[in-house]
């Protein structure tokens, strides 16, 4: 063989070994995701786990669970409502079940869904207790393999932390989500700082919760406050009348036609944390005080904490995010398509 026969034979093998990681990463196993949503007040939770859902369905994502930090009675129903459509209706599912003060703030959709189609929960009370199903689900985990998503309150994960050595594992809760669990991506609080306890959110109604969940969480903790800006659910008249998500954006929006995306945003970092969207800010550390407002601040400068921003121009960002958001939340569930 010449050199110069052997040159092309080594630039063919080269483009075809760059082409192998595109062909196998369609045989990969998805992003695993243990999902926490309030699924009450709005919107937005419909959204991020329809898209959840659509990218399951495309490979990307392994949903091991959903579990609900709301003690609205149909958020759980509401939750199984959601999977079954989407044709995952054997999902474990747990409720906060833990002693506190209930947090119920109502729902425009949850009740008007759960009640719209057959599910095995009437009320949250028929779901297991959430902190049960993380310990089972995390328990028959591969170690460092788990994906913690909260995009509601974080009452789950405080007890979590605080839970006992039980038929799942005879680790304790904090030793357990360190041996399992490979980053928590959190929605909630406002960035640089928001100090208006008014102005409800996710930290606000269990400050405690959270508080002692950002300080005692053994892995890192992904912060995430995107999505004000980008305004989903546009195109919710196409799908079917009986789609959930068009159903909970027509109660909760009217006649409005988009509403912002937090919950999708932090969803989709969870499961694309290496797209073009966003860039990582690895200094300093989320202070989160009593009543639940949040500052980032320089110092302690926490390698745990990092927070997760727009890429260089947030607008040409937040048109992507949009676009990208909508055609995956609106996206027909695999089986019906």
């Amino acid at each position: 063989m010449t050199a110069v026969n052997r040159c092309w034979c080594l630039a063919l093998l080269l483009i075809g070994l760059c082409a192998l990681p595109a062909l196998a990463d369609e045989t990969l196993p998805g992003v695993s995701i243990i999902w926490d949503t309030d699924m009450d007040t709005d919107c937005d939770d419909v959204g991020a786990l329809a898209m959840l859902h659509a990218l399951a369905d495309a490979g990307e994502a392994k949903i091991l669970a959903t579990v609900v930090s709301s003690h609205y009675p149909y958020s759980a129903p509401c939750v199984e409502a959601i999977n079954r459509y989407h044709g995952r209706g054997d999902l474990p599912i747990g409720a906060a079940k833990q002693p506190g003060a209930p947090i119920d703030r109502g729902s425009r959709y949850a009740r008007a869904i759960a009640e719209r189609y057959d599910t095995t929960l009437t009320t949250n009370d028929d779901a297991d207790d959430a902190v049960d199903v993380y310990r089972r689900v995390l328990a028959a985990a591969p170690d460092r393999s788990v994906v913690v998503v909260t995009v509601g309150y974080v009452t789950n994960l405080r007890y979590l932390l605080k839970s006992k050595p039980d038929q799942h594992s005879d680790l304790d809760g904090r030793s357990l989500v360190k041996q399992k669990v490979a980053r928590w991506v959190c929605m909630g609080g406002r960035y640089p700082e928001h100090l208006d306890p008014r102005v409800y959110g996710n930290f606000k109604p269990d400050p405690a919760a959270i508080v002692e969940a950002a300080a005692n969480w053994p892995t890192t903790i992904y912060f995430s406050g995107m999505g004000a800006d980008v305004g989903t659910g546009r195109t919710r008249g196409k799908l079917p009348a009986d789609h959930p998500l068009r159903v909970a954006y027509d109660l909760y929006l009217g006649d409005k036609p988009t509403r912002p995306s937090w919950d999708q945003a932090a969803t989709l970092f969870a499961v694309r944390p290496n797209a073009p969207y966003w860039k990582l800010r690895k200094t300093g550390s989320n202070h989160i005080f009593e009543n639940g407002t949040n500052r980032w601040v320089d110092e302690p400068n926490l390698a745990r904490h990092v927070l997760v921003e727009y890429a260089a121009d947030p607008r040409e960002v937040i048109q992507q995010l949009t676009q990208t958001i909508e055609s995956l939340m609106t996206r027909p569930p695999a089986g019906k398509r």
